[in-house]
């Protein structure tokens, strides 16, 4: 799942990912360190017996017992009767024995002659390489499918990932990898082939690695922060699942105090930033931790719901039998109906509180709420411009906005230049938004901040936001720190004044750039 799916999806979507005890505080894409590695093995081989070693095993069978004897009886030529019994003592198939009442040697079948011409397959050993895939945090090869795909350095760059560190931080040996765990991969490969003839092998040892490449597989962090402390918790989200496996390594690596997370995450409070630029004394004036706790019990019921959901509609997929159909049905509709309710009991309270906190997945809503209900004048501050926030609906919606005459005011960019821009749908991005500036000037105002580390968004009088969230970007490529990305909502009517105020300023010498 990528950062910008995740970032959208709606607050019930997101309960599955709640953890009691704890806040999803911010979601950054990472890479998870895998090698490449190619491996010198030995093999055995089963294959079918060529037709002439097959008459020659046939015939020793049968009671002939010399070459001469073998050679009239097939018709062939000696010299392709030797070939192909050189080729059959090799492979230990047949050997010359001296019958106990004479000296002379005769040629018989071996065990493995025997079992060779029942199963009409021939066992050679062999050296072979192969591709395979080694987790550098779990520590052990694995099998990602076959329409796997991989990052290196320069994708993390380019896409803004954050690089997830192997532990230990070296690449595999050959004493890391296990005889069962590269066979049971090849198998895998084998299977998911689509060759019309596939080999039979088995493998007999692992004898060397040729090469290692270090790759990475896109993945999703989830920075989990307590409520009551500073622990932390960091999950992985790999294809829609969380890997408690991957969780667990980056855990025993000491990955969050390397990644200085806790750190980060207190530089990024929302408390801190709030009194930063709301005033510690507006801040300590609301009664935050009580909403919060009831946020939190609405979230534990909410939560115990989905699970109940789950259950449901695993039930459901199972059962053939209608009449469990329509009451599981009925039982699926009731527990949707009561997750509405709770929210809707949620807003209401929130709604009467001149501040709160506000989670992270609420930000895009809002974002969206405020193109669709602003009336006179929409403010929004935001480092980045990027394709994957600034995208056809959000561009619909906008302009929709600017059409029904409300005053916006656009304030962007870090540093000088936006030189971390990479990709050309980003610049389409920008671009449109400043040719809507040009369009719609007596009503938008679009302006290069140049210092733009507040994230804020206005909507009239009704409410305002100050956060870590990019609102315009579901990446900072300059901010590719763990940060709370958790805001804080002001609906206090004068203190959104006050604050629109504040920033309104910094446009009065606006020009397009």
């Amino acid at each position: 799942m990528d950062l910008d799916k995740f970032i959208s999806l709606t607050a019930n979507e997101l309960l599955r990912y709640n953890r009691s005890g704890f806040d999803l505080v911010a979601c950054k894409e990472v890479g998870l360190p895998v090698y490449k590695v190619t491996i010198e093995a030995l093999i055995q081989l089963r294959k079918p017996i060529p037709p002439i070693e097959e008459f020659v095993l046939k015939a020793i069978d049968a009671g002939l017992n010399s070459e001469e004897d073998i050679s009239a009886f097939l018709g062939i030529e000696k010299q392709i009767l030797n070939d192909a019994m050189v080729n059959l003592r090799m492979s230990e198939n047949i050997d010359l024995i001296a019958p106990d009442d004479s000296r002379l040697q005769v040629w018989k079948l071996t065990k493995k002659g025997i079992t060779t011409l029942q199963e009409a397959k021939i066992i050679v050993p062999e050296e072979r390489t192969f591709d395979i895939c080694f987790d550098g945090l779990l520590r052990y090869p694995r099998w990602y499918g076959s329409n796997s795909y991989f990052l290196n350095n320069k994708d993390l760059r380019e896409q803004e990932i954050i690089e997830i560190e192997p532990f230990p931080n070296k690449p595999p040996e050959l004493s890391d990898i296990k005889l069962k765990e590269v066979d049971e991969i090849i198998r895998q490969i084998e299977g998911a082939s689509k060759a019309r003839y596939k080999e039979e092998k088995d493998l007999l040892a692992l004898k060397a690695i040729e090469k290692r490449q270090r790759f990475f597989e896109k993945a999703l962090a989830l920075i989990y922060k307590a409520k009551d402390s500073d622990d932390v918790q960091v999950a992985f989200l790999i294809d829609n699942e969380i890997s408690s496996e991957h969780e667990a390594a980056f855990a025993r690596s000491n990955g969050i105090k390397k990644l200085r997370i806790v750190e980060t995450l207190k530089e990024s409070s929302p408390r801190k930033l709030a009194e930063e630029i709301l005033g510690s004394d507006f801040v300590n004036q609301t009664l935050l931790e009580e909403i919060d706790s009831i946020k939190a019990e609405v979230s534990t019921q909410q939560a115990k719901i989905v699970a109940e959901i789950e259950i449901v509609e695993s039930n459901l997929e199972q059962t053939e039998n209608e009449d469990e159909k329509v009451n599981l049905m009925q039982q699926l509709q009731s527990a949707k109906e009561q997750i509405k309710e709770l929210q809707t009991q949620l807003n209401s309270l929130l709604a009467t509180v001149p501040m709160r906190w506000l989670d992270m997945s609420e930000h895009r809503p809002l974002l969206e709420q405020a193109l669709h209900d602003t009336q006179e004048c929409l403010m929004i501050i935001s480092p980045w411009i990027r394709a994957s926030s600034v995208n056809k609906r959000f561009l619909t919606d906008f302009e929709k906005l600017l059409k029904r005459g409300v005053q916006v005011y656009i304030g962007y960019g870090l540093g000088e230049d936006d030189n971390d821009k990479k990709y050309q749908e980003d610049i389409e991005a920008e671009k449109k938004i400043k040719q809507l500036a040009i369009q719609y000037k007596n009503n938008f105002q679009l302006k290069r901040l140049g210092d733009t580390h507040a994230k804020i968004l206005i909507s009239d009088t009704k409410f305002a936001v100050t956060t870590s969230f990019n609102w315009l970007s579901f990446r900072g490529a300059s901010d590719r720190k763990f940060r709370d990305e958790r805001g804080t909502l002001v609906s206090d009517p004068d203190k959104v004044s006050e604050l629109f105020d504040s920033y309104r300023k910094r446009f009065d010498y606006t020009n397009i750039q």
